[in-house]
């Protein structure tokens, strides 16, 4: 039988809002528009940022490298539980959980509020990502065309039965990008990255919606499938990545023959120390013709 216990109920729901999951309930919204005015301030005069996430410094710097290839400025942010991030010259650094002190941070918490922070478009994409350059290139480019109101995503491949079903309706935050002004129409629809926006403070308290907000699925980025199908000025534009398009360079669980897990897989999920141990950044580089930058 379960037993009541406090302290593990508090830190269940810290980890999962570190998780990006409002269903945690932990962020103080005072707190956190306060410490965002640090992150604008680090991040003014740049409106090209592109988010590396570090879970492991070796394959940030390798991403960090890609995007100053691409002509962006590489915005460098931290899972709480990862070794110092290396930097290159013209990257930039902000510690999100400073003065948060959430026992891990995830990326899509640091995307939910770039409307805080962002002068023009910020992109980002999965720790576990790496691109061919000529892909990067083409995706770089339809970054570059997006207007002040768009946003790009990835599209996730579902299966046949999840097509008949309807489920798992989501975009994909695997390489994304999103504007200042869609960030923060979002945020005030309650319908972003974060997941479980059914918890969503800013969502609307009416029955109807209540119920149509059940229905959806629960994981990153429902929300903003929820947003463009419901909330979405029409003017505004959605661009699309295919996941196929990148997936080879996705460095997955299932991509892994004898993937070696090292944390459960649920919110306190520690790709950390797990992200190295499973891939060779320099062979799987190589693979995909980007051996030089691990050189």
């Amino acid at each position: 039988m379960d037993v009541f216990n406090e302290e593990k109920i508090k830190e269940d729901l810290r980890f999962l809002t570190g998780k990006g999951n409002w269903r945690g309930g932990q962020l103080d919204m005072t707190q956190l528009f306060n410490v965002a005015r640090e992150w604008k301030k680090i991040c003014k005069g740049h409106d090209k940022l592109w988010l590396c996430w570090n879970v492991d410094p070796e394959w940030c710097l390798v991403q960090q490298k890609l995007v100053k290839e691409m002509g962006w400025t590489p915005l460098v942010g931290s899972d709480s539980r990862a070794k110092k991030a290396k930097l290159i010259d013209g990257a930039i650094e902000i510690n999100f959980n400073e003065n948060l002190d959430l026992p891990m941070f995830h990326m899509v918490l640091a995307v939910e509020f770039a409307f805080l922070y962002i002068e023009g478009k910020m992109a980002f994409w999965h720790s576990d990502l790496l691109i061919r350059r000529a892909k990067l290139k083409s995706i770089a480019g339809m970054m570059e065309n997006l207007g002040e109101n768009d946003m790009l995503v990835t599209k996730p491949g579902l299966g046949m039965k999840a097509k008949i079903l309807r489920k798992e309706g989501r975009y994909w935050e695997l390489v994304a990008c999103t504007t200042k002004a869609a960030s923060e129409h979002q945020f005030m629809h309650g319908a972003g990255w974060m997941s479980n926006i059914t918890c969503h403070p800013m969502a609307v308290q009416s029955d109807k919606e209540r119920i149509r907000r059940a229905k959806q699925y629960y994981d990153h980025g429902a929300g903003v499938y929820y947003w463009s199908k419901n909330y979405k000025p029409e003017s505004w534009g959605m661009v699309f990545i295919e996941e196929n398009y990148i997936d080879e360079g996705h460095f997955t669980r299932i991509r892994a023959k004898k993937y070696q897990l090292t944390s459960p897989n649920n919110e306190r999920r520690d790709l950390t120390s797990e992200l190295a141990l499973n891939f060779d950044l320099h062979a799987e580089c190589e693979k995909l013709g980007l051996g030089d930058l691990t050189s």
